[in-house]
């Protein structure tokens, strides 16, 4: 009888211990703007997912979902609604809901800067205010270089050498194309290739990592220089899981936030120019903007980064001068 009630007792253990074992699994559900054929998804997204597995021994799971669920301009809400835990995106797809994020367009591209300086901290309130924690802030390639614009002709002489040109891009893109003679037409991916076929656009401005796949050779056959920009991409989670979390769990998430901001940097900047090198194999060729242009469009972007944060919500305006105002007494704003 004694050996009968002791065996029950430890049946009773072990069901009490197993379930607390199953209730510190974490399984996690991410939304990602863009699916794996974008090389960010994979050094940045997919690498995070990766160290969230090795970093807790696989407890800490996560299942990603793309823009084929939900467009990426619009998931922003479902991380903050809790209806996602996780999401990997750019800050200019939630443009509207605060400008904040977006002004890191205009920073110079370091994350452990971001870090040292303050600018990330003041990131992650701005993120609380909707409850979502920001988990890592990456700086694209670490240099103003992530972009370029591919052309079927190469720029003219003189001082419009993209006059008369249509760009596919975005408000982004204008403080370039503008003021060399070109203008916009904002145009989904999708339709980047048949638009330049058809010759509805010139060209089309782009992140340069795995545009070899999109067959951007094809129907361009020039590389414009010098390639510009800066591009954050971040991580978040909905705060109210974040903070359900163990304090070891959180402690997995943070690091494994810093972790990919300091690696894809490097990847992404190597992917780049693996991602040159190939369309100069393909024949694509490159074509220079005239040198006394140069330095006018790049500080262009700068500034146009600032105003477009500025104006992307009127709530959160002031707070993008506070962190301008921040950049300016840390020497990285004018």
């Amino acid at each position: 009888m004694k050996l009968v009630k002791a065996t029950a007792i430890a049946a009773a253990i072990t069901a009490v211990l197993g379930t607390a074992s199953l209730a510190q699994d974490v399984q996690l559900r991410m939304l990602t703007a863009w699916d794996d054929r974008f090389d960010g998804t994979i050094a940045i997204a997919q690498r995070y997912q990766e160290c969230l597995a090795e970093t807790s021994d696989g407890r800490i799971a996560v299942t990603a979902s793309g823009p084929e669920v939900i467009p990426p301009n619009q998931q922003f809400d479902p991380i903050s609604r809790g209806i996602f835990d996780l999401s990997y995106i750019t800050p200019i797809y939630f443009l509207g809901t605060t400008g904040v994020p977006s002004a890191f367009f205009a920073l110079p591209p370091d994350s452990q800067l971001w870090r040292d300086k303050g600018y990330w901290d003041f990131a992650d309130e701005e993120m609380q205010r909707f409850n979502q924690k920001l988990v890592a802030f990456t700086s694209g390639t670490g240099a103003s270089d992530f972009y370029q614009i591919v052309l079927r002709e190469p720029v003219a002489e003189g001082d419009m050498p993209l006059e008369g040109r249509k760009i596919r891009g975005n408000k982004y893109y204008e403080p370039l194309v503008v003021p060399t003679g070109g203008s916009l037409v904002n145009l989904p991916a999708g339709e980047i290739y048949s638009a330049l076929e058809k010759g509805v656009v010139d060209g089309a401005a782009y992140p340069i990592a795995g545009m070899q796949r999109l067959k951007m050779h094809e129907v361009t056959g020039y590389m414009l220089r010098p390639r510009f920009g800066n591009s954050p991409f971040l991580i978040a989670m909905n705060l109210d899981r974040f903070n359900g979390l163990s304090e070891e769990d959180k402690q997995v998430v943070l690091d494994c936030g810093k972790s990919v901001e300091e690696s894809s940097a490097e990847e992404l900047a190597r992917l780049s120019d693996e991602t040159i090198t190939e369309l100069k194999e393909l024949g694509m060729q490159e074509t220079e903007l005239p040198a006394d242009a140069v330095e006018k469009v790049m500080q262009g972007l700068i500034d146009g980064s600032w105003q477009t944060a500025i104006d992307g919500n009127a709530q959160t305006a002031d707070r993008v001068r506070e962190l301008q105002e921040m950049a300016r007494e840390n020497g990285d704003a004018e």
